[in-house]
């Protein structure tokens, strides 16, 4: 079942479609709803589900059948649910990445000075998230900890997430000089790698400037017919997710030129070996 995040989405995708095909403005909808432009705009974004009685007053203005109706209720109440993470307290620009995340078939990522976080092990994450105090409170830490360790049943499940990584030597370089923790880091990334739908490919130094030098991006890819790609950056103090398709076109193909220039996975799995070594 789709997550609460997904039926948001495709519940604001559908009111949207309802409104441009009656050439109906959002601002015509707010008036009619007697609310701001602004809410229209996050129902039809996703961010936010309709109330059972402002989807009532929409389905009777454009006119529905019953049966779609009852699909589109039916849609509603799950939108509204909470999601397995509403209980890790994650920071609103967070919430989103996190319920797509779930209902990915695949990700994309490529990391410059962090390791990918489904690929972090308890310790390196708590050391990530000590660090980030200023997004992390102290008292949240070992909550936040659980998570990304949730988050990575995903890679061992029945139906497994394909995760395909590129990763800067920086972030293997930074990792080594964190002697408490490295060792444990490399082996699980060394196991990890070895799983069929898990790729790891490491960007070398020796392989000098590349196309996305100022920053890591992830791709999420989604089943036929359900939802676009979307794209996750994040930044010191927050992070952006967009479904827009130029850019997840635009940066697919820096992906593949940046998987292009990277090590094999076979090639990779030796320089984590020398790494682990270490």
């Amino acid at each position: 079942m789709a997550s609460p995040t997904m039926r948001r989405k495709t519940l604001g995708a559908e009111l949207r479609k309802l409104r441009n095909a009656q050439n109906l403005t959002a601002d015509d909808i707010a008036n009619l709803l007697g609310c701001s432009t602004a809410k229209v705009r996050h129902m039809e974004n996703g961010r936010t589900a309709p109330s059972k009685a402002e989807l009532k007053v929409l389905m009777d203005h454009y006119g529905l059948p019953e049966q779609r109706r009852e699909l589109l209720e039916e849609t509603r109440a799950e939108a509204r649910n909470r999601g397995w993470w509403s209980t890790y307290r994650l920071p609103s620009w967070f919430q989103d990445y996190v319920g797509l995340e779930t209902d990915a078939t695949r990700i994309r990522t490529f990391e410059i000075e962090i390791l990918p976080g489904l690929l972090h092990t308890a310790a390196y994450a708590r050391a990530i998230h000590e660090l980030g105090s200023h997004i992390t409170a102290p008292e949240d830490v070992e909550r936040q900890v659980a998570l990304r360790l949730k988050r990575q049943e995903r890679l061992t499940a029945e139906s497994p997430l394909e995760f395909v990584s590129v990763i800067s030597e920086a972030a293997l370089a930074r990792c080594a000089h964190e002697e408490a923790i490295a060792g444990d880091q490399f082996a699980h990334l060394v196991r990890m790698s070895k799983q069929s739908n898990v790729s790891v490919q490491v960007l070398p130094f020796d392989k000098g400037l590349h196309k996305s030098m100022t920053g890591a991006f992830v791709l999420l890819d989604f089943p036929p017919d359900t939802w676009p790609a979307a794209v996750y950056q994040e930044h010191a103090v927050g992070g952006h997710l967009s479904h827009d398709r130029e850019l997840t076109s635009e940066l697919s193909a820096v992906f593949e030129d940046l998987r292009s220039r990277a090590l094999t996975e076979s090639e990779s799995l030796d320089l984590l070996n020398k790494y682990a070594r270490k």
